[in-house]
């Protein structure tokens, strides 16, 4: 059965009645991106590993070294475009996983620390986090935690350098849009809070605007991580205990129990009503009643 804990409306938005496990015997999972063809892409950060979970629920192995591929969404044309945590850049690959090449890797002449989560905007612009996981203290070149803006479409065949937008975070994790794409919401992990910011139509986010969104208080470890948003506006973010879901203005709604802490989060099934949860050694499932934004270039 599912479980909802310090219930506050979760309950009457779940759909399903249990969360059910879709595979299991991985070492930790990460990253779920879903395709049209109900499919979805999941990492495997610490076994190097990325797998493609298939409509009819058959796991394969889809990349081997992944230099610790991480948050990955769609860019223009329908290219994956991901992170890697060890190999701190942000990489763009074809649907079939080939033709891997870098897209980022320095700002302002220093390598970046760790590049974890990414999202992508209609117009093509993306964002990314880039805390320093990755990255031992003396490798660093980079010694803020940042938030940069990356236009997709000025990298068709290498390159570029991404654009600094925020660079106050402890550890800047999960990102999301608001379904406007006027706000944008990043989970600072080591804060235990979600931030969001208003952002101007070149991607740019407007000066004095940052204000906390949502403080976690879990009765465990384990701060934000990734984050989703549905149709209605509603934040779902995966802390320790499972994902907590937050009303536009903040109010958490509940959370949704899960056996073990979940990473991140993709919306799927051809309504968008199905949530997909990595968490530790496991891929599980959950159907909501209020459909999620699924990303603009989906593929």
């Amino acid at each position: 059965m599912v479980t909802i804990l310090r219930d506050a409306g979760l309950s009457g938005l779940i759909e399903s009645g249990e969360l059910e496990c879709l595979a299991r015997g991985f070492v930790f999972t990460e990253g779920p991106l879903a395709f049209r063809d109900g499919s979805i892409l999941f990492q495997d950060i610490k076994a190097e590993k990325t797998y493609r979970l298939a409509p009819d629920r058959s796991v394969q192995l889809f990349r081997d070294q992944t230099r610790s591929a991480n948050g990955q969404t769609f860019g223009p044309g329908g290219s994956v475009i991901f992170c890697e945590q060890n190999g701190r850049r942000v990489s763009r690959m074809g649907v079939d996983g080939t033709q891997v090449q870098t897209i980022a890797e320095t700002w302002s002449g220093g390598h970046l620390n760790s590049p974890n989560d990414i999202i992508c905007r209609s117009d093509g612009v993306a964002f990314f986090t880039d805390p320093p996981y990755g990255v031992q203290p003396a490798g660093r070149s980079l010694h803020f935690q940042g938030v940069y803006a990356l236009d997709l479409r000025e990298c068709p065949s290498g390159p570029v350098e991404p654009r600094l937008v925020l660079d106050d975070f402890e550890k800047p994790n999960g990102l999301a849009l608001s379904p406007d794409e006027r706000t944008l919401y990043v989970c600072d992990t080591g804060r235990y809070h979600v931030r969001a910011f208003d952002l101007d139509v070149s991607g740019m986010v407007r000066t004095g605007s940052g204000r906390v969104f949502a403080r976690m208080d879990p009765k465990t470890p384990g701060g934000p991580d990734g984050m989703k948003v549905d149709r209605e506006g509603r934040v779902y973010v995966a802390v320790a205990e499972g994902v907590w879901v937050y009303e536009p203005d903040g109010q958490l709604l509940g959370i949704l129990a899960v056996p073990a802490r979940p990473s991140n989060l993709a919306w799927y099934d051809p309504d968008g009503c199905a949530l997909f949860l990595t968490a530790v050694d496991a891929v599980y499932r959950v159907r909501v009643r209020t459909p999620g934004v699924l990303p603009p270039y989906q593929a």
